[in-house]
């Protein structure tokens, strides 16, 4: 075994020793990437690291483990660029031509590294059977000792639990394994986890598969197995082709709070992940959606449009929303003919784009191209493109010539139209059309070939449309995962969205919940009041009361959207929940963004309907004991309070809420930069 091969060994399979003992997070990941990719550096004593691959698969029958060390290997390394880099080490089994490929990115300026697997078959012919690829297979160091706890959190299901945190304690002889429900990425659970190891750190990490990945964490007396992958896998490949699996990333931390870990991962997907247009961070907007105003968006027409246009220009908003309806056949059976209805949009939809540029506005336009309707054009003209049911279908992203024409569709229609965020919805679970598209001996390729065509579409209309921003929606936020938060953002988290009624609980608890792993997310709003609104709105929301109704409250909506663009910039700090995160409403819920780079930053409070307290410690987390901030205390959009306090007495601050329900927004500015 090559001195690069042990390296990577040892980089890539993690211990709470060597999570306890490195000297600081920045070290531990120079030092990572030396004795990975270079054959240099080495550990602290006592680190007892596995010398396992933090990978395996199953071929012809045996584990990759007794494989590996027979087949040809080559390793390179790529020039550093933006903070990363990049290396390649690819295994050749010259019996069969099967060629696995590791491409691993180390992070220079986190403690962080990413890889994802390729098999390729270079071979005259099929492959023996590929089984149980985990990318994901990393053995941790755990002494019975010590306790283990595992974050993570519920995904969407338009339920209360939306987004809830959970912590579950590893005991020696427990097992946990996670799945979304249908082959949507976050449908019930999220790919996103901290593993707490003890009292000195641990590992925060993602899976970046928009399909259905597999999680499995378990502990026998001593030690910690942690594996992910795609959930089936049982295929053979043909000569010439090639196949990826999920990404994988993985961070260190360090310390007795899981928060770090946390905030190291949201740090990271900032700098090396999330959306940039001319080098800035491209977020969630404000916008107008009327779909409920008209019909579920079946009365949309040009003019009823225009008027909306014109009604809410003076309000500050930065985007307009024409949602589902627009298109022949209307919502839901119209899926799949996307083509304006000519008697409601005679001159198609570029006048609303024009309209709202002249205002300000970007354009943003819904479509749901995955999903084909039995009594649409695409199902009548293309039936070779789509993986039918009885009265519905998947537009198979999966066959290139389908994936061609629906890109140069989706191209044409953004460019026509001036679409500026292209809204793309997914209302179905795909995972029974793949199984059923899939030979006994190709298990699993059906699901990979539809999401590299994902990608690959979605990268395509991006590179051809500089400046278009993605809103992924799936019936509300069923696929946010590192690799679609690495090309949109959700302006729809949750699809509670569709209860015309305020939720504030359970609103702070999506707010609350996926700012632990996602910096960047939205959702919409039906009131002004601040205790709702505050609920909901991020660094963008989505205005959802009807606009040209005589009572909508002009003055009082321009003040929410107001404190929305005051506060946005720190949404993008450190964040810290300062209470418990639940639904119970006689709790209290409050959360902290602080910037440390620029003295800045916010904490939101909400006294609930039912809290007996009137106030609480808030300890407001991150601040230097002796330095002077300015503060300003908001209960309302119109009264603030100000004062100069230490950091000292902002970690102990006590906080008062006379009404329940009621908010408070506390903003800080160090006052000596």
């Amino acid at each position: 075994m090559s001195l690069i091969e042990c390296a990577l060994l040892v980089a890539l399979t993690l211990t709470a020793a060597s999570v306890v003992h490195a000297r600081d997070e920045r070290s531990a990941a120079r030092e990572w990437a030396s004795a990975a990719l270079l054959g240099q550096g080495s550990t602290e004593p006592g680190t007892d690291l596995e010398t396992k691959l933090p990978f395996s698969f199953v071929y012809n029958g045996k584990p990759s483990a007794d494989l590996l060390g027979s087949w040809k290997r080559t390793a390179k390394k790529e020039r550093a660029r933006s903070g990363k880099q990049r290396h390649i080490v690819t295994y050749a089994d010259p019996a069969t031509g099967l060629e696995v490929i590791c491409e691993a990115t180390v992070f220079m300026d986190f403690p962080a590294v990413e890889w994802i697997l390729r098999f390729r078959n270079s071979g005259t012919g099929d492959t023996p059977l590929i089984e149980n690829i985990l990318p994901l297979d990393l053995g941790i160091a755990a002494p019975s000792k010590d306790p283990v706890v595992f974050h993570h959190e519920h995904g969407s299901t338009a339920e209360p639990t939306d987004f809830l945190p959970i912590r579950e304690p590893v005991a020696p002889g427990s097992e946990i394994r996670l799945a979304p429900s249908g082959g949507r990425s976050s449908n019930g659970v999220m790919p996103f986890f901290n593993l707490e190891l003890g009292s000195g750190g641990g590992i925060a990490g993602a899976v970046g598969w928009s399909g259905q990945w597999q999680m499995r964490l378990s502990r026998t007396a001593d030690r910690l197995s942690l594996q992910a992958g795609q959930q089936t896998i049982h295929l053979k490949l043909h000569p010439g082709e090639s196949i990826r699996t999920p990404r994988i990333l993985l961070v260190m931390w360090q310390g007795g709070d899981a928060l770090r870990g946390n905030n190291l991962l949201r740090r990271l997907v900032l700098a090396h992940y999330t959306p940039r247009y001319k080098g800035k961070v491209v977020v969630p907007p404000i916008t107008l959606n009327a779909w409920f105003t008209f019909n579920g968006g079946n009365d949309v027409t040009e003019e009823n449009q225009l008027e909306v246009i014109r009604r809410i220009t003076s309000l500050g908003l930065e985007g307009f929303w024409l949602d589902a309806g627009w298109f022949e056949g209307g919502w839901p059976r119209g899926a799949g003919s996307w083509v304006p209805k000519k008697e409601a949009f005679p001159r198609g939809l570029k006048p609303l784009a024009d309209a709202a540029h002249q205002r300000g506005m970007k354009f943003v336009v819904w479509f749901e191209p995955e999903r084909v309707d039995g009594s649409s054009r695409i199902w009548r003209e293309h039936p070779e493109f789509v993986l039918k049911a009885t009265e519905e279908g998947l537009f198979n992203l999966g066959d290139p010539a389908a994936r061609r024409w629906l890109t140069d569709l989706l191209s044409k229609c953004i460019a026509d139209w001036g679409i500026d965020i292209y809204r793309n919805d997914f209302n179905m679970d795909p995972l029974p059309f793949w199984q059923a598209a899939d030979a006994p001996d190709r298990q699993g390729i059906t699901e990979i070939r539809y999401i590299e065509g994902l990608y690959e579409m979605w990268d395509e209309l991006l590179r051809r449309h500089p400046g278009l921003a993605i809103d992924n929606c799936s019936s509300g936020g069923r696929r946010i995962d590192l690799e679609t938060i690495s090309r949109s953002f959700a302006l729809t988290r949750s699809d509670t969205i569709g209860c015309a009624r305020p939720l504030p609980a359970q609103d702070q608890v999506q707010s609350a919940g996926l700012s632990l792993y996602v910096p960047l997310h939205s959702s919409g709003v039906w009131t002004f009041d601040p205790y709702c609104f505050r609920s909901v709105a991020t660094t963008g929301t989505t205005i959802c009361p009807n606009p040209l109704a005589k009572e909508f409250p002009m003055a009082q909506a321009k003040q929410a959207i107001e404190e929305i663009k005051a506060l946005r910039d720190l949404w993008l700090g450190d964040y810290y929940p300062l209470t418990d995160i639940n639904t119970s409403e006689r709790d209290w819920c409050a959360w902290q963004f602080d910037r440390p780079e620029q003295g800045r930053g916010f904490a939101m409070f909400f006294r609930r309907s039912e809290s007996p307290d009137s106030g609480m410690v808030a300890g407001l987390r991150g601040l230097d004991p002796k330095a002077r901030y300015e503060v300003s205390f908001a209960e309302t959009y119109d009264v603030k309070k100000t004062r100069v306090m230490t950091g000292e007495e902002l970690g102990k601050l006590r906080v008062e809420i006379g009404s329940a329900p009621g908010s408070l927004v506390v903003t800080y500015r160090r006052a000596d930069e």
